[in-house]
Parts: C-alpha cells; sequence; structure tokens
C-alpha cells in the first residue's frame, strides 16, 4: 500500500511512469512548488509489457483533436500527447481501462498518462481496478504557443470492478482550470498541482462500502482567486492536505469518519506557503502554555484567504495555518468538529507583520444538546492587530485555549457542558477577553485570564487598556439568557465553495463506437 507522506521533502513520489511499478515518481514531473520542467525525463511506453499487458502511444499535432483509449485486462499503459496547434488547443482525451481477468473480477496495474497543451482541453481518465495510476497534465507549463486556460480534468478510479490502492494526479498551468479525482473504495492516494489564477481543484475519497482503511490527498494551488475542494469519508485515517501560496483563495475540506476504530482523519491547510509547518508545530505544540506566538523572520503569501474545514467522528484533528500578515486584507479561517477526543487549531500570522493584522477565527466542537462533544481541545494563536477568535464547545471535559500577540484584538470563548477548562492570554495593548462557561450539571468549570501576561517580560506596550469580561452559570444560574447572546462573532462565519459538478464527464469524443469522429 503506497502512500503520500507529507512532509519537508515529501511531496515526492518514488518510482518512473509506465515502469509497471505502481509507484510514481512526481519529482521527475513537477517541484515542490510546481516549477519544474518535465518533458525530457519521459520515455516512450511502446517497449513490451510484462504478463501480457498492452500498450500504446497517441500523437497528435493541431487544434480540435479527439482521441480515445480503451484497454481490458492487466498490465495495460497507454501515452496520450495532443498539440495545442496555433495555441488554441480544443483537444479531447477519453481513456478507459478496466477488464475482468481475476477471481473477482478485477482490472489491476494499469497506467495512463495523458498531456495537452493550449486552451479548452478536456480530459478522462477511467481506471477500473486495483494498482492503477493515472497522470493528466494540461498547459504543459502554459503551452507552447502561448497561455494555457480553461481546460478540464476528470480522473476516476473505481466503479464496477471496484478500485483499491490507486494512484492519480493531476497537473495543470494557466487560467481558469477544473480538476477533479474520485476514488472509491480504500487506500487511494490523490495529488493535484494548479499553477495560475482562478483555477478549481475538487478531490472526492469515499472508502466504501466497507468503510476500512482510508485515503490520503494532496492538492497544491499557487495563484490567486483559486479555490480547494476535499472531501473524505472512511476510516483507519484519511488524511488531507491543501496548500495555496497567493491571494483571495478558498480551501475546504471535509471528512467523515463512520467506523468505530477510534483512530481519526487528519485535515490540515496551509494558506501562504508550501512549506509544511503543520499549522506551526500543531499551534506550537498547544500553545506552549498558552503565549509566546514568534514576531517576524517569514511573511507568507495570503491575503484575503479562507479556509474551512469540517469533520465528524471521533479522534481527529485538524489544523489551519495562514501565514500572510493580513496588512492589506485579512484572511478567515473556521473549523467544526462534531464527535469525542477531537483536535482544532489554527494559527494566523505567527511569523510576520507585528502590525498585520485583521484575521478571523473561528472553532467549533459539539453540538448543542447532544452528548457527542466530549474531551475535545481546541486552540488558536494570532499574531498582530484587529485580530477576532471566537472558539464553542459543547459536552463535557473539555479544553480550550487562545493566545494574541498585538493590539486591538477580541477573543470569546463559550463552553457549554460540565467539567470544562479554558486558558487565554493577550500581550500588548486595548485588547479584550469574553469567557462565557455554563454548567449543565454539577461538574463545574474552570479557567484562567492573563492580559499583559504579568510576572514575564511583556511585549508591545504594557500600558494596559485592556478589559477582560467572565461569566460562568450553574446549573440554575440567572444568566442563562445573557450567556447563550454573548457571541461578537456570529455574523463572520466562513462559506463553503460551490463544488464541481458531481456528474462531470467528458463523454466519447467520437459519438458510439464504429461511429468515427
Amino acid at each position: 500500500m503506497k502512500k503520500v507522506i507529507f512532509g519537508a521533502a515529501a511531496l515526492l513520489f518514488s518510482g518512473a511512469l509506465m515502469a509497471q511499478t505502481n509507484d510514481v515518481n512526481a519529482g521527475t514531473m513537477t517541484g515542490i512548488n510546481g516549477t519544474s520542467a518535465v518533458d525530457a525525463d519521459y520515455v516512450s511506453p511502446l517497449a513490451a509489457s510484462s504478463f501480457g499487458g498492452n500498450s500504446g502511444e497517441s500523437i497528435q499535432n493541431g487544434n480540435g483533436n479527439k482521441v480515445m483509449v480503451r484497454q481490458a485486462g492487466i498490465f495495460n499503459s497507454t501515452y496520450t500527447d495532443q498539440a495545442d496547434g496555433l495555441g488554441s488547443g480544443g483537444n479531447q482525451a477519453r481513456i478507459w481501462q478496466t477488464g475482468e481477468v481475476l477471481p473477482p473480477p478485477s482490472a489491476f496495474n494499469n497506467e495512463a498518462d495523458v498531456r495537452q497543451r493550449g486552451t479548452n482541453n478536456k480530459s478522462t481518465s477511467i481506471q477500473e481496478g486495483d494498482f492503477n495510476e493515472a497522470i493528466t497534465r494540461q498547459g504543459m507549463k502554459e503551452g507552447t504557443l502561448g497561455l494555457s486556460k480553461d481546460n478540464v480534468a476528470l480522473i476516476h478510479h473505481g466503479t464496477g470492478q471496484q478500485g483499491e490502492a490507486n494512484f492519480a494526479m493531476t497537473e495543470q498551468d494557466g487560467e481558469g482550470n477544473s480538476s477533479k479525482t474520485v476514488q472509491q473504495f480504500d487506500n487511494s492516494d490523490a495529488r493535484t498541482i494548479q499553477e495560475g489564477d482562478f483555477n478549481i481543484g475538487d478531490i472526492k475519497q469515499n472508502a466504501g462500502p466497507d468503510s476500512s482503511a482510508g485515503h490520503e490527498a494532496l492538492l497544491e494551488q499557487y495563484g490567486d482567486s483559486n479555490v480547494s475542494r476535499m472531501r473524505q469519508n472512511g476510516d483507519n485515517r484519511n488524511t488531507a492536505r491543501s496548500v495555496q501560496v497567493g491571494d483571495s483563495n478558498l480551501s475546504n475540506q471535509n471528512q467523515t469518519s463512520v467506523g468505530g476504530s477510534g483512530v481519526g482523519n487528519n485535515a490540515l491547510v496551509d494558506q501562504g506557503t508550501n512549506f509544511p509547518f503543520a499549522a506551526y508545530g500543531n499551534s506550537q505544540s498547544a500553545l506552549a502554555g498558552v503565549d509566546n506566538i514568534t514576531n517576524a523572520g517569514f511573511n507568507g503569501d495570503s491575503e484575503n484567504a479562507e479556509a474551512l474545514q469540517n469533520q465528524v467522528g471521533n479522534a481527529n484533528d485538524a489544523y489551519i495555518g495562514q501565514f500572510g500578515d493580513g496588512s492589506s486584507v485579512g484572511n478567515h479561517a473556521a473549523q467544526n468538529q462534531n464527535g469525542q477526543s477531537n483536535e482544532a487549531g489554527i494559527i494566523q500570522n505567527a511569523f510576520g507583520n507585528a502590525n498585520g493584522g485583521d484575521n478571523y477565527a473561528r472553532q467549533d466542537q459539539g453540538e448543542m444538546g447532544v452528548s457527542t462533544g466530549d474531551s475535545n481541545i481546541a486552540h488558536i494563536g494570532q499574531n498582530g492587530t484587529d485580530h477576532k477568535a471566537y472558539q464553542r464547545q459543547y459536552g463535557d471535559s473539555n479544553s480550550a485555549l487562545s493566545t494574541q500577540r498585538g493590539t486591538m484584538n477580541y477573543t470569546s470563548t463559550y463552553q457549554g457542558g460540565n467539567g470544562n477548562a479554558l486558558e487565554t492570554g493577550q500581550r500588548g495593548t486595548m485588547n479584550e477577553i469574553l469567557v462565557v462557561q455554563k454548567e449543565q450539571g454539577w461538574g463545574g468549570h474552570s479557567y484562567k485570564v492573563s492580559q499583559n501576561l504579568p510576572g514575564g517580560t511583556p511585549v508591545g506596550n504594557p500600558n494596559g487598556g485592556n478589559v477582560a469580561d467572565i461569566l460562568q452559570l450553574g446549573p440554575n444560574g440567572d444568566f442563562a439568557t445573557d450567556g447563550e447572546g454573548m457571541d461578537f462573532q456570529s455574523n463572520q462565519n466562513v462559506v463553503s465553495p460551490n463544488a464541481l459538478n458531481a456528474t462531470w464527464d467528458i463523454a466519447n469524443p467520437c459519438g458510439a463506437p464504429g461511429s468515427g469522429c
């Protein structure tokens, strides 16, 4: 079983395409930040395939070309290269690899490589069975005759012949491109890379119907006004990572754990850098005793970005790192977890300009009136000015931590249940803290608030001007109505981006079989 490892050098996979090893070397297709050329590394697949597999190569020059390749069996490979002619492109490619050759019926170890240059190209690769690899590249570093844009790519793994342990990779250059990857059943990996503006990337992975071991996905976008969307359903540790470098980008990740293993899923968003900060050391190791979000040293490329993550199930963890300083337009981040023993963390402008700001972070754990939000941890760290942080937890034995470093920041925490604890700290001046803890039984709550952190060496102006408002309610408290209404962040939700069309597919470019093009 292959797995994508998300580390500093981990955006590279081992092996070579068309070599029938089931390990794709994505490092020869793109650099870590998607800037390397690739054509010189290609080796023709026309050498005889092993175990009776078929192989083929389709080369088309000019505009408006169409190709359809259908292969049934095992160890098949196909390579398609369509040029952009006068720069207009308009090529179409459809690859379908399947076969009923083994008990149970399954195709496996098939490989498909599609390359298209120019504009308005369309590609669909469908692979049924196990251990297959599909690679689609559009634009090929913006085409040979001009800018590449408005390309569409679909890779679909797993249908009637099931589909486990498959690998999909899409790379698109230019503007207005769309990529969608769908993987069904278990243990599959997906990677999408988009360079340019106004692109849409969508990865959907469903470890069904048995909901056993999950998937891994990596979606990278370099440019402005891009949309990233990932959905994962399964158990036993799905992993999703979204990387966006540029401004006005939007990231949305949803994970659902349907099994009972308690292993949970992992979701990570990095906006402003392609280096895997892991949301700054998993929120600086849960904010290191509440305080010390580092000043200066790194200023990421992220303004006016939005990130939203949703998780359902137990033992999940979710992290968002937004590394722009918010000096122009701030970033927004939100996370929702429904279950037990989950952990969520958001870091904003951790290394950036101390005068940057205007970021917003919100985290919700558990549901009102539902006892599925116990033993959760949430933490937020913000550096700069005019930040807002809001955390809301329902359930028992939860913990909420936050720290803000700068001036005119606001933080609000609401906890409903029993035996919850929170700690929040603010370094600087003109900051405000709001705490609401509403006891629903006899467990009791606890809080700790520190402003300018007395006992240490305050960073910023020690003159103060800070405000703290704390409300703790027992089971028969007199301020129940006030407690429910003390949410000054209620009108700042981060919205989910629109999905790509769920039925999107490139039809047979040549019509019915035998009808010709």
